[in-house]
Formats: structure tokens, sequence, C-alpha cells
């Protein structure tokens, strides 16, 4: 399907103004054409009627048509353009007739990132309401938020120019970052069809509900499609109580467990990564467990500080050593639910569990390594570890266990089992289920229990079956759907990873790497190259 382009015309007659604002966002990502610039409204009005735009950015002080004015004009002659207003600070008597006479916003000059983005973002979700293909326009609206707000907690800290965060509100040090985790988004996921922008679009419109006063800063972090953030000046107080209500209301959506984790209130715009990393950090000390939990930075009661438990001892890592030098699978299950503690997690917080399990993951490298095992059983068991982080994620203790002896089965070698004719069906059965619903969110749990299997017999079976562990099969035939779906240039990778069923790009990439030997951007770039060579 051919991308619709919204037409945006900018009318101002200082050339640094318009200048700005066209080199302010790579305009054409986001499927909108930055039409060459009108310097008076007399401009405006001839070219609209050749060349229809979709949106007008226009200063209120020109010559020959002022910006009240035009937007008369505009409002009578062609009522489906949306329009926005430029001013400075000495004009706010005409902002408000603009407002009245059908403007629906305005921007304060000098013009900053964050508010263009805004009002850009709102005059797409405008135009959806008139349009039969509203999605896509949704879809445009909410990538153009996601990723260029992403880009302020991205990596290091990215500072902006003074010129692209002057005049928002929210450019002074008082900031906080309440960062909304929905671990499992696999439960939403199906509900909006696997579309990424309409998923986002919609819970961001949900958590706007609670925004009154139109002052907080709410968007999709683009690499990981399950952390929403909410920028905001709001005090202690209101922050529980605005957590409060978003909990309530996204309990309402999903069974998934959620972790709201706020940071202190001490930034500005312009060191929004710093804010993250802290509460990426507070996010760290919830319980691991499946319920539910808003925690707050405080360095009073030292949450921040907070000191890991060493829950993996030498004398720990000793007896696993041993169960695995002595090939028993029972030892290496016991171990893993009593002295490792997954059978009584819910005593260690998030960073002690990922501890957990990557001490675990080295000791059972160690052991194949020592034991001189094929390239083949390495390169398995390092494709399952990488798994490992995510589903330490998901705050499930049945799929954690069940990826943890599916890694210990590589490490002791497979055990060969009397296949009857009715298993063999099952197995055939959930390759053909895998093939069909491979962006769901399958475990070896959950299709050991579809078909009444135990599940650390299923895994035996279906490599024995199949010649590949079950976990791999998956994100194997996820990685083919994905190269398929990067020959569409209408999609984008990180829609594309969402598609097959990773709500997490950095992990879809990283996975993806691991299969192909090259990212998902350079395999689409080969790619590309490849059809127009």
């Amino acid at each position: 399907m051919e991308k619709r382009m919204y037409k945006l015309l900018i009318a101002d007659d200082e050339y640094w103004t318009r200048e700005k604002i066209r080199t302010m966002i790579a305009w054409e990502e986001y499927q909108i054409e930055f039409m060459p610039p009108a310097q008076d409204g007399e401009e405006v009005m001839q070219r609209i009627e050749i060349e229809h735009p979709d949106i007008l950015i226009t200063d209120i002080n020109m010559p020959f048509l002022n910006g009240v004015e035009l937007v008369k004009k505009i409002k009578e002659q062609y009522p489906e353009i949306v329009v926005l207003v430029l001013s400075g600070y000495d004009d706010f008597a005409y902002v408000k007739e603009t407002l009245v006479a059908g403007a629906i916003n305005y921007l304060l000059k000098p013009v900053s990132k964050l508010d263009l983005i805004r009002a850009v973002s709102k005059a797409l979700e405008l135009i959806s309401e008139k349009e039969e293909n509203e999605r896509q326009t949704l879809k445009a609206a909410s990538l153009l938020q996601d990723r260029e707000l992403s880009l302020l907690i991205e990596k290091e800290r990215i500072r902006l120019s003074v010129t692209q965060v002057t005049g928002t509100a929210l450019d002074s040090v008082g900031c906080s970052i309440m960062l909304i985790k929905i671990h499992d988004l696999q439960s939403l996921m199906g509900q909006y069809q696997y579309d990424m922008n309409y998923l986002s679009y919609s819970i961001k419109k949900k958590l706007r509900e609670f925004d009154q006063k139109q002052n907080l800063v709410i968007f999709n972090y683009i690499n990981r499609s399950n952390e929403f953030l909410v920028v905001s000046e709001l005090d202690v107080a209101q922050q529980q109580v605005l957590a409060l209500k978003i909990m309530k209301r996204l309990k309402e959506e999903t069974d998934s467990p959620i972790t709201i984790a706020v940071s202190e209130q001490s930034y500005s715009m312009d060191s929004l990564h710093d804010a993250y990393v802290q509460s990426i950090s507070v996010l760290m000390t919830r319980p691991y467990n499946r319920e539910s939990v808003i925690l707050f930075s405080n360095k009073e009661k030292n949450v921040m500080n907070h000191q890991v438990t060493d829950c993996f001892s030498q004398e720990s890592e000793h007896r696993l050593r041993a169960a695995l030098k002595a090939g028993s699978e029972k030892a290496v299950r016991e171990f893993l639910l009593d002295e490792a503690g997954l059978q009584t997690c819910e005593k260690h917080n998030f960073m002690e569990m990922k501890q957990i399990v990557n001490r675990v993951c080295a000791v059972f490298q160690d052991h194949l390594i020592g034991q001189g095992a094929s390239e083949k059983s390495i390169r398995e068991l390092g494709r399952l570890e990488q798994m490992t982080d995510k589903v330490v994620e998901g705050l499930d203790v049945e799929q954690l266990l069940s990826l943890l002896m599916e890694m210990q089965s590589v490490v002791l070698g497979e055990r060969k089992s009397e296949v009857t004719g009715n298993i063999r069906d099952c197995v055939k059965e959930a390759v053909a289920y895998i093939n069909e619903n491979y962006f769901e969110e399958l475990t070896l749990s959950g299709l050991a229990k579809k078909y009444a299997v135990e599940s650390s017999y299923f895994s035996r079976l279906f490599k024995q079956e199949t010649g590949e562990n079950l976990m791999l099969y998956i994100a194997g035939k996820r990685m083919e759907k994905a190269k398929e779906l990067m020959r569409r240039e209408d999609i984008n990778i990180a829609e594309v990873a969402f598609m097959v069923g990773y709500d997490d790009y950095t992990y879809f990439s990283k996975v993806f790497k691991k299969n192909t030997g090259v990212s998902p951007r350079e395999y689409r770039n080969r790619l590309f190259q490849n059809f127009t060579s």
C-alpha cells in the first residue's frame, strides 16, 4: 500500500523561522511533505487552491494579510485544513483571536522542538477523524512523537540546542520521569492486530485521560514498546495520585504485571537520559513477582542505594557444578527451585533475580566448554542464554524455569525417550501451530499444557523429532517471517519486530544478528541494494 503523504505549509516572513522549522524534524520519515514556505498571507491563499496542504503553520504578524485574517479566510473556504499559529510574547491578544477564528493551537517563538512535535501530532490526529484510513494517520502522529522524544533518553545524554527547548513549560530543573512498564505486552498485542503504532497511540490516549491541563509529555520509548514515559513537573503527592489512576486504568486493559517507577524531581528536558536511568534503577528494586507496583526514588529511604543480596554464593556455585558433573537433571532442577530460589522467588527483587540467572548461565557455559562440547552445542546454549534477560523481564517464574531447563538439556545432552504415535502427532501439531502463530506469546510451558504433556518431556521429544530446540525453533520461525516482511518498504524495522512477536526492538535486533550474522538494518540495506542493482 502506498503511503499517504501529508502536506505541511509554513507561512512566515522571517527566513530563519521558516528554515529552523524545516530542519528541526526529518519530516518525510513521518509521511509529511514539507512544502516550500510562503512569505505572506496572500501567497498562502493563492497556493492553497492549487497545492491543497493538510496543515498550515502561520505567523500572526505578516504583510498584506495578517494571521488572524488568514485563519478566518481559511476556515470559511477550506475548513478541512488544520491551522497552527506562530506568535511572539507580545501577541497574546492576537493569539486569542486566531483561536476563536479556528486555529487549533499556537507555537511561541522561538519554536521549541517539543512544542512543534506535540502540535503537529495533534494536527494529524484531527486529520484522522475526517479520513477513511484513520489508522494510517494516527500511526504517523504516534510515530512522530515517539521517535523524536525517545532521542531525549537514548544512549548517552543528548543535549538539545537552546532554540529547540526554549518555550516549553518543562524547560527547567524540576522535571521527573514516570516510567510505566507493561511487563507482558504480548497480552495486549493481539487486541491491536500486532500494529505497534496503533497500540502505542491507544495506550497514550488512555494515559492522556488524566492530563486535564495538557502539560504532560507522554510518549512510548521507540526501542522498548512496553515502556511508556510521562514527563512532568508534578510534585510527589500529585505523582502518587496520577500513578494510582494510571495503574487502575491499565489493569482494566491487561492481566500483565505493571511497574510504575518515578525518578526524582530534579531534571530538565535536556537531561532526561539521567532521569530515565534513575527510573530503571528504581524498577530494579521491585519484588520479583507478578504483582503490579508503584515505586518512587527516595534518597532518604535509600531506595537508589538498595543493597543487592548475594543470593548465589561460592558454595552455591560449587553445588550446581557438582550436579552438572554428576549429569543429574533432577539435581539441577532441585537446585534451581530451592537454592537459586525460583520456587520462592518473591523473596528476591528484580535485580537479584537477574544476577542469579546470569550466574547460573555462566556455570552452564563453563561446564559445557569444559566438557569439550561441539561448536553447535556452544552456539545453541549462547542463543538460549540470550533469551534470559527478556524472560526475566516478564516476571514469569514458570517460563524462566522452563528456559533454564532447556539450557540444562543442552549442557547435559539429550536423553532419548521412546516416542509413541500419539506423542509424535502432538509434536507435529505443535510445529504446525508455531508455524501459523509464531507472533503469539509461545513458551515451552504453555505449549506443553496445550498438548497435556510434562514440559521437560515435551521439550526433549520436540528436539528428538525435529532436531531443534523448541525455543530456538520459535525464534528461527520469527526471524524467517521478519526477513520476509523486511522486503516491504512501507514497514519500518521496529514495526517488523512487533509484527513477529517482539515488543523490544533492541532485543529483536540482538536475536536477529545472532541468527543471521548481521543487524536488521544492515540486512535490509543489503536487500534493497540487491533490488536496485
